[in-house]
């Protein structure tokens, strides 16, 4: 048995259908296939007597019976070229794989007929090379036998021995490099670099460059561009898999794609670049990324790409077709029994308020599996549509206070997106504002470019009694317009401005103000779920707590990690001193203020100490004069490291070591010297776990020294 791949011929070396049918036929080589070579020509008008001959002469080596061909199709020699050539080979019963390239033309509405025809050839095949799950179900939707093999294709390959002893450069600049325009190429006005690699382009025109050349161009760093050109092509992309995708990632660099594109889910999964929905956000994201965050989807890029480089993709692809031929079992997709039962999932809460700028903010809570989350208008239309599971908040532009939404949750199946739970039509809502049960304390200093998100999910807590209490801390930008515009129009917030003070004593100032029986706290860059502060409220009250906890997310790179999470049972009351044996005593030391509730009456008579870090004082030492404590595993404040690029935290690690020691040894003092005495074992304890580990990370002996002049004071 021998296994042939066909090879087109006779265009361009630039030519990308024939470009991707050699690569494919060279992959085939390192196999043990042989080449079935084919010229493209204008054979519309030759007789049929003359095709005869050229088939003769392409498949003179078949032995008849025997033998596989792998058909890359479109030939470019049209419909009839392809059935004449299947035939033939049909007729010495050779087993055919039809690898299929492009299907542009067939979601064409006006192509109807052509589709039929085309689907008819398919079914002269065994086994179909497919780029998605998408196109599988479109063409057994469109007539494809019940019982074909499919083989999915995933992601194209770009091969290529060339080294790559640089990493690309951090560069605000995105290249376009599939030589034709895109919609939305013409209006650029972008103050961001577009290069387009083609000839009778407006826009930073490169030129046409050969494909050696081009990548070598691309690997120098930006980000790479695929787009469509107008609803068609866009459309295709649900069902193709990207080749100039395949060419940036083997370069190196990361990508920019639009939601909905067939290997939407492998970007996002593998880190490899940008899922938006028009080029105005794209260009928005690469303003805004910072060079560690670029060199984030280097790393990941460069852990992905040497697979595409060197065919992989393309390997598996032809030898599970291969195995298909042979095996009954081989190329079959099993749907299991259960895909539908969908189980306990729904939509717990959903709210919108006005946002500043005139701007609408869309929240929610979800139980449950899914894939994504899509945001209609009542007139249908979708204006958002997201992957991300942990999303929970979403600013709507353009829209009225009358305006409603609905929320949808959707699972992927083979037939496409399937809704699995929606809200009912959210409106503006009017809560009504009484005695406050919780106060929220938000620091702020220079955070207009991020506390309206802030701000906007302390308003959509399911909490109605919730006071809102935000503290300027001597901003120099616009972030007091932005709070007291939120003070005017909530009644349950309250703007407070000082000079600039430092984050304690803003927090002390809010404390001063705070009506509520409890005080939480939320840093201005972070952001918490819509039911944190009702199931905390709820459930230190039935446990006649001082503090209740939460665990938290990181978020880092748009990737969630866990960031605190305690040995406890939820919404269990322990006492403080077991909270100190089991967590402190077991490696954990979570010094964070915003991932609790705490007594006012406690947080009052113990305000924050104005020391550099106050929150590594502060926790200790509030602990210290509780008794009990309890619990609720929700993971329902998130700690968001992405959207601001220096925190005081990092300020701070930046110090020298002398100066971070400097820091560390006054908030260990503070807390040794103020908490409840009746503790102080625990927190010397504490302590001097702090100090070991603090020394094995920055290998200063001032800290033992220090440990050694507590250990002989308190």
């Amino acid at each position: 048995m021998n296994v042939y791949i066909t090879k087109l011929n006779g265009l361009s070396m630039q030519d990308i259908s024939q470009y991707k049918q050699r690569m494919t036929a060279e992959i085939g080589h390192q196999l043990g296939f042989r080449e079935m070579g084919i010229y493209r020509y204008n054979g519309a008008g030759e007789s049929k007597e003359s095709l005869s001959g050229r088939l003769d002469g392409i498949i003179a080596g078949i032995d008849w019976g025997n033998d596989v061909v792998i058909c890359q199709f479109p030939t470019g020699n049209g419909l009839r070229y392809e059935w004449e050539l299947v035939n033939r080979l049909k007729m010495y019963q050779s087993k055919v794989v039809i690898f299929i390239h492009n299907i542009e033309g067939l979601a064409k509405e006006a192509n109807r007929s052509k589709l039929t025809e085309t689907v008819r050839l398919y079914n002269q095949a065994e086994v179909l090379i497919v780029p998605s799950l998408a196109m599988r179900q479109f063409l057994l939707d469109n007539g494809t036998k019940k019982d074909m093999k499919f083989i999915i294709q995933e992601m194209w390959d770009y091969t290529t021995d060339m080294n790559f002893y640089s990493l690309p450069q951090f560069r605000k600049e995105i290249h376009f490099a599939d030589g034709s325009d895109f919609e939305g190429m013409d209006d650029w006005n972008n103050m961001l670099s577009l290069k387009v690699y083609a000839e009778g382009q407006n826009v930073y025109n490169m030129g046409e460059l050969p494909q050696g050349e081009l990548l070598f161009a691309l690997s120098k760093g930006g980000v790479g561009l695929v787009w469509y050109q107008n609803e068609n092509s866009r459309r295709c992309m649900e069902y193709e898999a990207s080749f100039s995708l395949a060419r940036y990632l083997a370069a190196g660099i990361p990508v920019i794609v639009p939601t909905g594109i067939s290997n939407q889910m492998l970007i996002e999964k593998n880190h490899l670049g940008l899922i938006v929905h028009s080029l105005d956000e794209a260009a928005a994201k690469i303003e805004s990324m910072t060079e560690s965050e670029y060199r984030g989807y280097i790393q990941s890029i460069r852990q992905f790409a040497p697979a595409l480089r060197k065919g992989y993709y393309t390997k598996k692809c032809l030898v599970d077709a291969v195995h298909a031929i042979y095996r009954k079992d081989a190329g079959e997709i099993t749907i299991p029994a259960n895909v539908y039962e969908l189980g306990e999932r729904g939509f717990t809460y959903a709210g919108l308020k006005e946002s500043y700028g005139g701007n609408l903010a869309l929240s929610w809570s979800y139980h449950g599996e899914a894939d994504g989350f899509l945001v209609y208008d009542m007139s249908e239309n979708l204006i958002y549509e997201t992957r991300n599971l942990h999303q929970h908040y979403f600013v709507i532009r353009g829209y009225g206070t009358e305006n409603g939404f609905i929320i949808k949750a959707y699972i992927d199946t083979l037939k496409g997106r399937m809704s699995v739970a929606e809200t009912k039509p959210i409106y503006l809502q009017v809560q009504q504002y009484n005695h406050p049960d919780v106060s929220l304390v938000i620091p702020v200093y220079n955070a207009q470019d991020y506390i309206v998100r802030s701000i906007d999910v302390a308003l959509a807590q399911s909490f109605s009694n919730l006071e809102i209490i935000i503290v300027d801390d001597g901003s120099m930008d616009d972030t007091a317009d932005v709070v007291d515009w939120y003070a005017e129009k909530y009644a349950n917030v309250t703007a407070l401005h000082q000079q600039n003070k430092g984050a304690a004593a803003a927090r002390n100032l809010g404390i001063e103000y705070a009506h509520g029986d409890y005080i939480g706290f939320l840093d201005s860059d972070d952001m918490i779920y819509p039911d944190m502060v009702y199931r905390l409220y709820h459930s230190v009250k039935k446990n006649n707590c001082d503090i209740v906890i939460t665990s938290a997310y990181w978020i880092k790179e748009n990737s969630y990690k866990v960031f605190v999470q305690y040995p406890m049972s939820e919404s269990v009351a322990i006492s403080v001193d077991e909270f100190f044996n089991r967590y402190y005593g077991n490696g954990g030391y979570g010094v964070v203020i915003w991932n609790k509730l705490y007594s006012t009456s406690l947080v009052k008579s113990h305000l924050f100490p104005v020391i550099p870090v106050e929150d590594e004082a502060w926790t200790p030492y509030i602990l210290s004069y509780a008794e009990r404590i309890c619990y609720i595993d929700g993971l329902a404040y998130e700690y968001d490291r992405s959207i601001c690029n220096t925190t005081l935290s990092q300020r701070v690690e930046c110090q020298s070591k002398e100066a971070f020691f400097a820091a560390r040894r006054e908030a260990i003092l503070f807390y040794l010297k103020n908490s409840n005495p009746q503790r102080t074992s625990l927190l010397k304890k504490l302590a001097k776990k702090q100090l070991s580990e603090l020394e094995k990370a920055y290998s200063y002996d001032a800290y033992a020294k220090l440990w050694k002049q507590i250990d002989e004071t308190f």
